[in-house]
């Protein structure tokens, strides 16, 4: 017979999960928006008010909680994750790009989950089913990548040289790419 968190039940559902203002309001929790006429971090009232004038209903205790059960664990995964990139590449030499990072972040999340789920149910499936699909994108995207290296568009450009094409739409083409010199 699967146990049940009944306090689990009976905690209320975040609001600030569940809002469509979620990233606004975490920004200002973090401090990462702050009061454009003082320069100030956004108190905990002026959140409510931001939440409020979105159509959000939140009280100072919701957003306590939010920042602490959920912003707070996320942003600690997430320089984690930058901690472990970091010493992956000074032990190898390699760097670990964005998507290798996300991806280690996701993979640490999906166990954790896991480990917690006494039946693996559809649910569970489902997460999984997910998280895998997620990864083979950050997979092409990785492979995508490296195929466009610098190398083979310095090639491609000497090519082009070759036939022509002038330094001016080389340049541009760099800027468009967003190839730094």
């Amino acid at each position: 017979m699967p146990e049940y968190d009944i306090a689990g039940l009976l905690r209320p559902k975040c609001k600030v999960c569940s809002s469509p203002i979620r990233e606004g309001i975490d920004l200002r929790l973090m401090g990462k928006e702050v009061d454009e006429e003082s320069g100030e971090r956004y108190s905990y009232e002026q959140i409510v008010d931001y939440a409020a004038a979105h159509g959000v209903n939140l009280s100072k205790a919701g957003l306590s909680r939010h920042r602490t059960d959920h912003l707070m664990p996320d942003v600690l995964g997430a320089i984690e994750a930058q901690r472990q990139v970091e010493a992956i590449a000074q032990a190898t030499g390699q760097t670990l790009g964005m998507e290798q990072a996300a991806m280690n972040i996701l993979l640490n999340k999906w166990i954790r989950a896991l480990d917690k789920v006494e039946d693996f149910d559809l649910g569970a499936k489902g997460a999984l089913s997910a998280g895998i699909r997620a990864v083979e994108a950050l997979l092409k995207i990785k492979k995508a990548e490296l195929s466009f290296s610098k190398e083979k568009l310095e090639e491609a450009k000497d090519t082009m040289r070759g036939k022509g094409v002038s330094e001016d739409t080389l340049q541009l083409m760099d800027e468009l790419l967003g190839v730094k010199r």
